[in-house]
């Protein structure tokens, strides 16, 4: 008798439906308030390291627009969103390899829009925000990591690209807001 209520029990735990999020209503990774956001940006590659600021804005026609600047405050790129793809409005020579800048591009497509790829779902965490994202095979496999999240936007991100050696590091400045003119 009690193998049989054990049974039954598994049985009807089961069968029943997961609860999943519909993909789009899934937040992007990256803000996309009306204001500029500023991140602290790092890609390591075989070659060294490239450090600077990542500013983030939506253009008019709601596409992001990605400008990278160092420290010092030369920019080493400028990229705009369009319903074809996105704009370069400028690049410096070290990253001008139409390559680099796609891959740049899909890796921020996927924060701006994490449901644009089907069949690889994400991991998320209790509050329904993703925590990890894998996508691609072979040498396009990419691995991205977010974590610290508040107010449902992650405060770090690792964008990996383990078959290229090639990884992008993005957090959130803390109190950029009084440094930026809005």
């Amino acid at each position: 008798m009690k193998n049989l209520l054990i049974v039954c029990a598994l049985i009807l735990t089961a069968c029943g439906a997961a609860g999943r999020i519909p993909w789009e209503e899934v937040r992007p990774l990256l803000s996309t308030e009306d204001s500029v956001q500023l991140y602290e940006f790092q890609m390591l590659h075989m070659n060294g390291t490239e450090e600077g600021l990542l500013l983030v804005s939506m253009n008019t026609v709601n596409r992001p627009r990605l400008v990278l600047t160092s420290f010092f405050g030369m920019s080493l790129f400028d990229l705009e969103g369009t319903a074809e793809g996105y704009q370069v409005h400028y690049v410096m020579d070290v990253l001008n390899r139409s390559r680099m800048l796609d891959l740049l591009w899909d890796d921020f497509s996927l924060l701006f829009e994490p449901y644009s790829r089907k069949g690889f779902p994400p991991v998320r965490n209790d509050d329904g925000a993703i925590v990890m994202l894998m996508t691609g095979n072979g040498i396009l496999h990419t691995v991205i990591r977010a974590g610290d999240h508040v107010n449902g936007y992650p405060s770090t991100i690792l964008i990996d690209h383990p078959a290229l050696r090639l990884s992008v590091r993005i957090k959130v400045l803390q109190d950029a807001e009084e440094s930026l003119c809005h």
